[in-house]
């Protein structure tokens, strides 16, 4: 609380002082970007009681690539914490290899795979051999889903990973668990059967699997590892960029350009990053200024935000910048049970406040930046 007191006040004090040493030559540094992964369509089998000799949940997922073309991956969990991933050939792969332990891929044609989704229906089957040469087959069959009411959730995805290379702020559109009274699940590992787990709390006034699945997902990963020169931005006559597919939108100050919200979208959905006070123009920083802000994360008709606190210092040619978002993900859902799902399981709320962004940005003699950046869990 002390520290978020001390950081407020040092973000209002911005308001009333000049934080820039020379004047803009009219361009401006971002050190953030965005990278959507290609995923359509997610399902998570759980079977944790009742586990086979090595994996004990299965990860479905289906991804479209460039041309269109849909893929088919499996992530296998093992009860040792690392990670099985068999895919279909040329997957459009996005950080599976960062938000997952100790991966290890393998190609699989996984033939006659599907998941299909309408208003009434929910068709998931998979089957392929594993690394150990044991058959692996999955099928959930689920009915009457017009009577259900699906609901958002940020996936807390990014409470496994060790070492992470990213943010992932992964949106999970159209979530929904399966009803027990009218799902059939089939789970067989080396012709043994498995019994899927249940959920304790009763949704839509039904008792559920703790299988559950989202009909569509976008996912985002903000600001990606990076080590390398950044490049000088130029803002159109409407205070906007557009650069490697994120939309930049600028306010001036004191005749400097600083960035006030970055957004990016695919076909349906859009990530939204507002920051307060804006980002300044960090190459015409003061030496020894001491910057702290806001930011907030949103994702079109979602019920909540991940928000933190941006700090960025200048000593001499080294600026740091370091970005937490230590308020975690604070959903705004207005079904009771849904409220308390989040409340008693704290993992989807408090994962993000874990994640911390580095950055150290070098200048050299006529200001172009180098940046090195990264995340780490604290």
């Amino acid at each position: 609380m002390k520290s978020d007191i001390i950081r407020k006040r040092k973000r209002d004090a911005i308001d009333n002082i000049d934080i820039y040493s020379k004047p803009s030559n009219g361009t401006v540094y971002s050190p953030f970007g965005f990278d959507i992964d290609p995923m359509e369509k997610l399902m998570l089998v759980n079977f944790e009681k009742d586990p086979d000799e090595f994996y004990n949940i299965l990860e479905f997922q289906q991804s479209r690539d460039n041309r269109g073309i849909k893929h088919i991956l499996v992530i296998a969990y093992r009860k040792d914490g690392s990670t099985d991933v068999y895919h279909q050939a040329g997957f459009p792969f996005g950080s599976q290899d960062s938000v997952l332990n100790n991966a290890s891929f393998f190609e699989r044609s996984l033939d006659n795979a599907k998941f299909n989704v309408n208003s009434d229906l929910m068709e998931v089957y998979f089957l392929f051999e594993d690394k150990m040469g044991r058959e692996i087959k999955v099928i959930v069959n689920e009915r009457k889903r017009e009577k259900k009411t699906p609901f958002f959730l940020l996936a807390p995805v990014g409470s496994n990973s060790k070492k992470p290379k990213s943010l992932p702020i992964y949106s999970l559109y159209e979530m929904s668990f399966t009803r027990i009274k009218h799902t059939d699940i089939s789970i067989e590992i080396n012709k043994v059967t498995h019994k899927p787990d249940t959920f304790p709390i009763p949704i839509d006034w039904s008792r559920n699997y703790f299988t559950r699945y989202s009909a569509d997902t976008f996912n985002v990963d903000w600001n990606k590892n990076f080590n390398g020169q950044l490049s000088p931005l130029s803002p159109d006559n409407n205070q906007r960029i557009e650069n490697l597919g994120v939309t930049y939108e600028m306010v001036e100050k004191s005749g400097h350009y600083e960035i006030k919200r970055m957004s990016a979208k695919n076909k349906k959905h859009k990530i939204v990053i507002e920051f307060y006070p804006p980002i300044p123009d960090i190459v015409c920083l003061r030496d020894e200024m001491d910057i702290v802000g806001d930011f907030s994360i949103t994702t079109d008709n979602s019920s909540g935000a991940v928000s933190g606190y941006y700090q960025i210092k200048r000593q001499g040619n080294e600026i740091e910048i370091e970005i937490n978002p230590n308020k975690g993900w604070e959903p705004n859902e207005s079904r009771c049970i849904l409220n308390l799902l989040f409340f008693f399981v704290k993992i989807f709320k408090e994962w993000p406040k874990s994640y911390v962004w580095n950055a150290k940005i070098s200048l050299d003699e006529k200001s172009r930046p180098t940046m090195q950046s990264g995340w780490k869990r604290i």
